[in-house]
């Protein structure tokens, strides 16, 4: 009986040992960078641009206000563990600066099954890209069975009041409660902060309507206005806005002839004083007026409801200091025949006889297809374009593109699925580096920003989760490619914890292909920083470095990561420092403003400074010094003028007298 009993123990000790050991020699935990997609059966690395198996130690860089997102991969050949977990210790400075781990968050990378390929780089199996966060221990399991890599998304925040230089601590990965590796982190916080304004225009839809319909809520209850405000929401902390912001169309009401427009100012306080909306775009033509209406198309009835309604979307804005940020859409998208054009100028027209100087915006070019001439321009009608990117390498288009920019008008462009590769897209099986330099195009062409036409399209998947073929006309925009992911940018947060095991999310649950979008926002901030700083010829020229046309772009990562450093540490010898110990934020800002005809202008920079009609004419174009300068200027009343600083700034004002 003694011997059986010690025989046990004995049998129990081994396992125990056992269970150890194969711990230590089954399982290798390294690190990547973020614009590499794992796969499940790709081989550990030991080294990159991040990381080093020697040490142990992963290598950041960044400046405060800025994320800096990684990776860190579990792999195991065989016997695959669960009960996994990693965790990191606050970020320490030797002078004392502390990065807490409140601002790192982590998240568990979901693999979904493509069963096609979205392009000819893409392929079939899994593939990483929505991120759970993470909450609870988790395993080797994917959709459909066990993969040899586990790979965990960090995202390190460097809060916007820390002071430069390096940080340093630790990420503890364990397994049932006991550590099995431990990994150095080493940041170096750059002597600068990004600024919280995003110079970038972000039009990225988020539909309210389509929201409701896939969660079975009924689009105006109170409930889904609080989901559709944590959708809202998340665009804004990533350096994005809405294309159409649901939340901000206002009540239309047609009586005895008249419209009445009201607003939920309110509501209005929070997207344009707190998050700082750059951009609200509308309908020109709203569905809400037109159910209501029943004459005929441009008729002098039907004219009159048009713009009784767009005047006073304007006089509301105006009053709240808000006319700079105002848009109206032409209601007819991307217009392809002959009457098309005629009435996107019938449109555009009606803006201008109803507002002052309210921008219209077509998605289109400002010129004809060249097989269509007859067609005529929109030149003189239209104020701003969302070009579609396969017109990008028209020399005509790049001509006109500098030339309505002169006259003062936007100009984005926008990804769709008939735009293949070697162009980038949102795909989920797209090289990872497509959406980080989809911000460097838009910078390589001057343009002002970037628009996506949906990232919550589930309507034609069973869930987004598990079917990635979100968008089946996709097969034929794009010649017979099954577009993975295609408007589905986002995922449903309350499924979370059935594809994942972790705990579900209200709201949006986010996905590599957002956060890699994001870091090449952040990348455009950079660039912006030069611009007004006055060096734009030295981030031109990193940018041309990187991106030759929509169709030729650098995918090297060794040349982004280059570019980043040689960026800041440009940005660090422009600004002034106190012996490179406080951190200075970067807040300059510049205004312009009218009051009883004189202009006033205010930049830190030394620079030429010219002022547009609406109509591009040239007003005048004036030499001048740092800081603040006065320029009197003979204008009518309510006249909308552009200002346009050399360093790359753009104000529109009114004529008027008092301060807008």
């Amino acid at each position: 009986m003694k011997n059986s009993i010690r025989l046990l123990l004995f049998t129990l000790l081994i396992c125990y040992i056992s269970r150890d050991g194969l711990l230590a020699q089954n399982v290798t935990v390294w690190a990547v960078q973020a614009e590499q997609k794992v796969r499940p059966d790709d081989k550990p690395e030991s080294s990159n641009l991040v990381w080093s198996e020697n040490g142990k130690k992963i290598t950041l860089a960044g400046a405060a206000n800025e994320h800096v997102p990684f990776q860190v991969v579990i792999t195991a050949d065989s016997n695959p563990p669960a009960g996994l977990w990693m965790e990191i210790s606050d970020l320490t400075s030797a002078n004392g600066g502390k990065i807490s781990k409140e601002n790192i968050r982590f998240y568990l990378e979901h693999y979904i099954f493509l069963t096609e390929v979205s392009s000819p780089v893409g392929a079939t199996g899994y593939w990483p890209d929505a991120l759970a966060p993470l909450m609870n221990t988790f395993d080797m399991n994917a959709q459909h069975g066990v993969v040899n890599n586990r790979p965990v998304w960090i995202d390190l925040f460097i809060p916007k009041d820390t002071k430069g230089g390096k940080y340093t601590g630790a990420i503890t990965v364990s397994q049932q409660g006991e550590k099995i590796e431990t990994l150095i982190v080493e940041l170096n916080v750059y002597n600068f902060s990004l600024p919280d304004e995003t110079p970038l225009i972000t039009y990225m839809n988020v539909s309210r309507d389509l929201l409701a319909e896939f969660y079975d809520k009924p689009v105006e209850s109170e409930a889904m206005e609080k989901l559709a405000q944590l959708y809202y929401d998340k665009l804004y902390a990533n350096r994005m806005e809405p294309w159409f912001n649901d939340m901000l169309i206002p009540v239309v009401t047609v009586r005895s002839g008249s419209v009445e427009v009201r607003f939920n100012h309110e509501r209005y306080l929070y997207y344009m004083n707190t998050l700082k909306t750059k951009r609200v775009l509308f309908n020109t033509f709203p569905y809400s007026l037109r159910r209501q209406i029943s004459a005929a198309q441009f008729s002098p009835e039907f004219n009159n409801f048009v713009k009784s309604y767009l005047s006073q979307v304007e006089t509301y804005f105006t009053q709240n200091g808000w006319h700079d940020k105002l848009v109206f859409n032409s209601p007819i998208d991307e217009p392809n025949s002959q009457q098309a054009y005629e009435d996107t100028r019938r449109w555009a027209t009606l803006v201008k006889e109803a507002t002052t100087g309210v921008p219209f915006l077509v998605t289109k070019t400002p010129i004809p297809p060249k097989n269509h001439p007859e067609w005529g321009v929109f030149q003189g009608y239209v104020d701003n374009y969302s070009i579609h990117g396969n017109h990008l390498t028209d020399p005509d288009i790049r001509r006109t593109i500098m030339e309505e920019k002169a006259k003062g008008g936007e100009l984005t462009w926008y990804i769709s699925c008939d735009q293949t590769y070697p162009q980038p897209n949102y795909f989920i099986d797209a090289p990872a580096m497509d959406l980080v330099m989809v911000p460097w195009i838009t910078a390589r062409y001057d343009m002002d920003g970037i628009l996506y036409w949906a990232f919550n399209f589930w309507e034609e998947t069973s869930n987004p989760w598990i079917d990635a073929n979100t968008f089946l006309d996709g097969v034929d925009c794009s010649e017979g490619w099954t577009l993975n992911g295609e408007g589905s940018v986002w995922y449903p947060g309350d499924f979370a914890k059935t594809y994942t095991g972790q705990p579900d999310v209200d709201g949006p649950v986010t996905s590599i292909r957002f956060e890699l979008l994001r870091e090449g926002i952040e990348d455009y901030v950079y660039l912006s920083m030069l611009e007004k700083l006055g060096d734009k010829a030295f981030a031109d020229g990193i940018v041309e470095g990187m991106v030759t046309d929509v169709r030729n772009f650098s995918r090297n990562v060794t040349a982004l990561y280059n570019a980043r450093k040689t960026l800041a540490a440009r940005i660090e010898n422009l600004l002034p420092t106190d012996n490179q110990t406080v951190r200075p934020s970067f807040i300059s800002e510049a205004s312009a403003y009218m009051y009883d005809g004189v202009l006033h202008i205010q930049s830190p920079y030394a620079e030429t400074v010219q002022a547009f009609s609406v109509r591009g004419e040239l007003l005048f174009s004036i030499q001048k010094p740092s800081g603040a300068v006065s320029h009197s200027i003979n204008r009518n009343e309510g006249e909308i003028i552009f200002i346009r600083g050399s360093s790359g700034w753009t104000k529109k004002i009114m004529s008027r007298g008092r301060r807008n």
